[in-house]
């Protein structure tokens, strides 16, 4: 794994710690990277692993032992990872795909929805929106939270894994054999006796002053000392021995292990016999049933795979091989082991395949399967545990999302009815459950199109809220802007903006100008007055907004391009073409700052630009920004790409615009011409 880099919470040691490989479209890293790895530090301490260079290709051996071992990909989304060849999306992302390791798309841009949705994209797969201005959604760094607890599995679940293995080997290597390695592991285990038997190898040890203690409990607990054997194995380093020599295979002997050395690659015997004292007869790999009995002989007393009929031993073992805890990255053999376990009714292997299914945790997206294992744990808890049972409430609930992945929204409903009848019964209407199921009704009511019914199911809650928790309690907030957006949605603006001015009043009482949820409730509010085509009123509140935002979250933020393009769209509905004009050059000078210059975003703020001149009746400045969109978009896409082939053409309308025919025709002439190419 020597052309990874490794970044860890304050720099610690990244042995035994769970894996996140990082990638992006190279101009990204630089805009992303740090903000994404501060992100996930927050709530989790893995490791994270990147390439230095993000243009360098990783070839297959490293893709097997190195990238096959992550447990979960995260990725920036920007239009250029989606439209421009690159190795993320064309190989990095791909390949997690195919062994259907995690991925976690993080979206950065926005209006690039339908591309990221191809099937040949990221398809089904949801992303998180670490800038989303929805005050109404639960927020990105709980999401953020709640997901990586999905994937990354906890200490506390690793202790009951490592505790249900057989025994253990300790499997001594140099570490640029490291494909051998992966390879004497998957041969050890598929010696059926042997799928419950856990390796140790250098990755779970910890170097520094305590090493030697490590390595001692670590040989202490294994009951075969496998040594790996390779011409690397002879090897000095600097005039020294190398570390196998020098300190592993002498501690083994001193322990007095049995060792049997496997040889991977021709060695030369002579030497090898030289250099590590009394080394047994090698095992020979390719003598497939030689080699099976001698590992049997060596390990025939230890007792293994009395278990196998146990659903939680088989569980925890399938985790084993889900999660790379102790054994080699198998999911089929992992996905066979919950599957029996499920089988044998445990209900947590149920619920683990329910949860691998929805979310493509291991194995790919399939809400049918994960429909009928969720179905299969309501009908466990319906039996076992009662309608009183916190545990049925969250199997309904589960279940209920899975639907709504399908968009059979009334099944939804039905589930999250029962859930909020149960959470009444037994807590109450003031109960906080009481009110999250009730909110989670209220959505499914609006997704079904039934407003008035969710409008009716919002403003209950939101008197329940007052009672309990005040009126000026963010969750308490969020319920005003929700009744608000209900009233968008009906077209009753009037209501919209008494809800939205009283979020926005409160929150400004509460807790400030400065704070980040007043700021974007002031937004919305200037949203508001926008939607009744009160301009001027919407005008001076993105003023104000746009101020804000600048001094709380910098005037080179995400944020400030948001608040800069309402503030443009509402001079254009003014009329104020200069200020306008003037947002809009500001908005292209972040844009290319924020998201450089190859970004979906860019190009469209730039068009934007080029309107805008255009309406301002400047035909000569908006052929020359279309111009240069034109030539942005044949770099990016290539000239014969629809997106660059409907700018040729807004380009052309530009000169005639500006009395050119002549170049108007001679670009229209371009334009079908390469049209016809592209359609045959």
């Amino acid at each position: 794994m020597e052309k990874f880099l490794i970044k860890t919470k304050g720099n610690t040691d990244p042995r035994g710690k769970r894996k996140v490989y990082f990638t992006c479209y190279p101009t990204d890293f630089e805009h992303y990277f740090d903000k994404i790895c501060e992100d996930i530090f927050r709530t989790h301490d893995c490791a994270i692993y990147f390439t230095e260079d993000m243009t360098e290709m990783i070839d297959d051996e490293d893709k097997m032992t190195s990238l096959g071992q992550m447990n979960l990909f995260v990725v920036p989304v920007t239009f250029r990872l989606l439209s421009k060849p690159n190795r993320a999306m064309d190989e990095d992302i791909a390949y997690a795909k195919r062994e259907h390791i995690p991925i976690l798309p993080l979206m950065m841009e926005n209006g690039i929805d339908k591309i990221y949705g191809l099937p040949e994209k990221f398809g089904e797969l949801q992303y998180l929106n670490p800038y989303s201005t929805d005050l109404t959604e639960i927020g990105y760094e709980q999401k953020l939270k709640k997901y990586l607890e999905s994937v990354l599995i906890t200490d506390e679940m690793i202790k009951r894994i490592r505790a249900a293995f057989d025994a253990y080997i300790f499997l001594s290597y140099r570490k640029k054999d490291r494909r051998y390695a992966n390879e004497l592991m998957q041969m050890i285990h598929r010696i059926p006796e042997y799928r419950d038997i856990a390796i140790w190898y250098d990755e779970f040890l910890t170097p520094g002053e305590s090493f030697r203690q490590n390595i001692e409990k670590a040989l202490h607990e294994s009951k075969l000392f496998a040594l790996l054997v390779t011409p690397s194995l002879l090897e000095m380093v600097d005039g020294h021995p190398n570390f196998v020599m020098a300190e592993e295979y002498p501690a083994a002997r001193k322990a007095e292990m049995t060792i049997l050395p496997t040889e991977m690659v021709e060695t030369n015997k002579e030497e090898l016999h030289d250099k590590y004292k009394d080394i047994p007869v090698c095992a020979n790999p390719k003598d497939e049933e030689s080699f099976r009995e001698r590992f049997l002989d060596v390990l025939k007393r230890v007792a293994v795979s009395e278990n196998n009929q146990d659903p939680v031993h088989n569980f925890l073992i399938g985790l084993a091989y889900l999660d790379g805890i102790d054994v080699e990255i198998n999911r089929e053999r992992g996905l066979e082991c919950v599957i029996s376990a499920a089988e044998g009714g445990l209900i947590e292997a149920v619920e683990k395949l329910r949860d691998m299914y929805s979310k493509g945790k291991g194995v790919a997206i399939n809400y049918e399967k994960a429909v009928r294992w969720g179905e299969q744990a309501v009908a466990y808890c319906e039996e076992h545990e009662g309608e009183e049972s916190e545990h049925l409430l969250t199997a309904w609930h589960r279940l209920a999302v899975i639907y709504g992945n399908l968009n059979q929204f009334e099944k939804t409903k039905e589930l999250l009815e029962k859930v909020y009848q149960c959470e009444y019964k037994f807590r109450g209407e003031y109960h906080e459950h009481t009110l999250d199921a009730w909110n989670n009704l209220a959505f499914a009511y609006g997704n079904l199109g039934e407003y008035r019914k969710a409008l009716e199911m919002h403003e209950k809650i939101y008197r329940l809220q007052c009672d309990i928790l005040g009126k000026t309690h963010r969750s308490t907030l969020v319920s005003l802007n929700n009744m608000a957006m209900i009233y968008i949605e009906l077209s009753d603006y009037d209501s919209a903006l008494k809800f939205n001015q009283e979020a926005y009043d409160l929150r400004r009482e509460q807790f400030g100008d400065a704070d980040s949820d007043t700021i974007l409730s002031l937004n919305n509010l200037a949203y508001t007055y926008g939607k009744r085509k009160d301009f001027e009123k919407a005008l001076e509140l993105y003023k104000k907004t746009y101020e804000l935002s600048c001094s709380v979250f910098g005037e080179d933020s995400l944020n400030v391009v948001s608040v800069l393009n309402n503030l443009a769209n509402t001079y254009a509905e003014l009329k104020m073409f200069e200020k306008e004009i003037e947002a809009r050059e500001k908005i292209c000078v972040l844009s290319d700052k924020i998201f450089g210059e190859d970004s979906m975003n860019t190009i469209t703020f730039m068009r934007n630009l080029a309107f805008s001149y255009e309406d301002f009746g400047d035909y000569e400045k908006s052929a020359q920004i279309f111009e240069n969109i034109h030539s942005l978009s044949c770099k990016m896409f290539g000239e014969k790409h629809p997106l660059t082939l409907q700018i040729l053409s807004m380009l052309a309308l530009s000169y005639r615009k500006c009395g050119n025919e002549e170049k108007c025709r001679e670009l229209m002439k371009e334009y079908f011409k390469h049209s016809f190419e592209r359609q045959n």
